[in-house]
């Protein structure tokens, strides 16, 4: 009877076909390496389940600038608006879900839609499944394209990699079809819906006023604005990475353009467990994703041939970090030479004399001696001359 209970409530699937030109969209969670720390990313997925092609942008957060402006972005890259997109219930999208399963959208989405001229679809509450193409693209893109994670210093520079990384997937064959992602994507590229001739600039405006101390606050973050009055009101136009200040007093003049204050979320990084992992697998060193985290300097202090200096060298850094940060490693090895004889001892040098300085102290200033004496070193053979001592 359990088994019988059991096909009873199982859940019936249809295999669908998906027509040409509708896509689904949803965001991913990656991590970077950025100044040698794991940062977190967020990544606006769009894929085509009747070619398999997807398009990928990476944003700071998910919030609705974010996310349209991503959307914008991804319509540029394919050349073309897909005719209708498959959402989850977002945020940045939907302020409620209504009566009937009628769907209330941010004033902002609805403008982005008429603007792009696609039309939205929502999936039911708590259905991912119902847009599933997009959820496996979002998990195959973290595996592929983001392990390890990549080494950026910039956004743009994550930016270019991710859409490298997707048109050099569309080589591959479909997991079904006889032909490439690239020749199916042609064939679904011409029922997309033209761009409009001019980009929508995504942006909202805020009135803010300074504080007594002429400061502006955002986002929990304090902006200085020497260049206006304490407590005057400005119109702060926000968009997806910067905010621009303007006057608010009808002319609109702008003031200053200000970066977005994102809190980006770090992942700590225990680098003593890691060099203790190395010590006993001095080896994976060379391909370990944390030695790519490293500072250049370090890196080359690391990667050295010889697998006993390489281990001796390894135990070294371990016992430094008990009194040193990797950043200060890193920066003293930049500024001392590789080839030298005894590196590690030279090193352990100069750590030491940035945690302990030499006492230099100021000339003591005193009116006694004479100007022209000033700066000369004195004769002391002229003391012994003087007082008779012979010096062997």
């Amino acid at each position: 009877r359990k088994k019988a209970m059991a096909a009873e409530r199982a859940e019936h699937f249809e295999r669908l076909e998906h027509p040409g030109g509708e896509a689904q969209a949803d965001f991913g969670t990656v991590y970077v390496v950025k100044s040698g720390e794991l940062v977190e990313r967020k990544v606006l997925t769009l894929s085509f389940p009747y070619s398999n092609a997807a398009f990928v942008f990476p944003v700071p957060k998910e919030n609705t600038e974010c996310f349209l402006e991503a959307l914008g972005r991804l319509f540029q890259q394919m050349g073309g608006v897909p005719r209708k997109i498959w959402f989850d219930n977002l945020s940045a999208a939907v302020v409620s879900i209504q009566q009937g399963g009628k769907r209330e959208c941010t004033e902002a989405f609805r403008r982005f839609c008429a603007h792009y001229r696609f039309e939205p679809l929502f999936c039911n509450p708590y259905s991912g499944h119902e847009k599933g193409h997009v959820e496996n693209k979002v998990g195959y893109g973290r595996r592929n394209w983001c392990v390890p994670p990549p080494v950026i210093d910039t956004p743009e520079q994550l930016e270019t990699y991710l859409a490298e990384a997707a048109r050099a997937d569309m080589q591959r064959p479909h997991y079904v079809k006889k032909q490439t992602i690239a020749e199916l994507w042609e064939q679904e590229k011409c029922k997309l819906l033209t761009l409009p001739t001019t980009p929508l600039e995504i942006f909202r405006l805020e009135t803010c006023h300074l504080n007594k101390y002429a400061e502006l606050s955002f986002d929990a973050a304090l902006f200085p604005l020497p260049q206006c009055r304490a407590m005057q009101p400005v119109l702060v136009k926000v968009k997806w990475d910067v905010l621009e200040v303007l006057t608010a007093d009808g002319t609109y003049t702008p003031i200053v353009t200000l970066p977005r204050p994102y809190t980006e979320k770090v992942i700590p990084v225990d680098w003593k467990a890691v060099l203790k992992r190395y010590e006993k697998r001095p080896r994976a060193v060379m391909y370990s994703s944390f030695t790519n985290m490293m500072p250049q300097a370090l890196q080359t202090f690391l990667t050295v041939e010889d697998l006993n200096a390489r281990k001796a060298r390894i135990r070294l850094l371990h016992r430094l970090l008990d009194t040193y940060t990797l950043e200060e490693i890193g920066q003293v090895l930049g500024e001392l030479s590789h080839q030298q004889e005894h590196l590690a001892v030279a090193l352990e040098h100069a750590l030491y004399a940035i945690k302990h300085p030499v006492f230099r102290p100021e000339p003591f200033p005193e009116s006694h001696t004479p100007p022209a004496l000033h700066g000369q070193i004195p004769m002391l053979e002229e003391y012994d001359r003087i007082l008779g001592v012979r010096v062997e």
